[in-house]
């Protein structure tokens, strides 16, 4: 078996999802599908089962990711897990695919940006918990991101978590 992609590659936006498709050569190859308004994310399934993954951006669609070009390249939100064929489980977080099953092992997170830990810290309430997404909307920063910072928080005793519903909540410790 080849080794999974790390990184996602961006290739250019097509109108359509047959030419999405046909740009693809290589496992992590991604294109963005746009009519007037981006509509999804064509990619070959990066961990190079030949598969292409259709990832809806479009919320009048049914259930779609979130995504943010910031930074180092593609993030979505949530996580992109297939349940059928090869399941593989991935995050894309600012161009890196960082696997959440089998292929854990050589994950290389974005680097840390210390910047925003006030921001976050700010965005929490001292009673009511808060969700990583409601923190990141509050201050305009990628999920991902904002769940780092606060899991940092915790560890450092200047916030709380919890788990419920299977999602972390925080809130600033007193």
């Amino acid at each position: 078996m080849t080794e999974p992609a790390r990184m996602v590659r961006m290739l250019e936006p097509a109108e359509y999802r047959d030419q999405a498709e046909t740009s693809l050569t290589a496992p992590g190859d991604a294109s963005m599908v746009v009519r007037v308004r981006p509509r999804s994310i064509i990619m070959a399934c990066p961990d190079g089962c030949g598969e292409t993954l259709v990832i809806n951006l479009d919320s009048r669609a049914d259930k779609a990711w979130r995504f943010d070009m910031r930074g180092e390249g593609l993030t979505l939100f949530p996580s992109v897990w297939r349940e059928g064929g090869c399941e593989s489980h991935f995050i894309v977080w600012r161009g890196h695919i960082l696997w959440c099953d089998r292929f854990e092992r050589g994950n290389r997170e974005p680097t840390y940006n210390p910047a925003i830990e006030d921001a976050v810290l700010g965005a929490m309430d001292e009673v009511e918990l808060r969700s990583a997404v409601e923190l990141a909307d509050a201050i305009d920063e990628l999920v991902w991101d904002v769940n780092r910072v606060a899991g940092r928080l915790v560890g450092r005793g200047l916030a709380r978590s919890q788990k419920i519903n299977g999602g972390w909540m925080f809130v600033r410790a007193m």
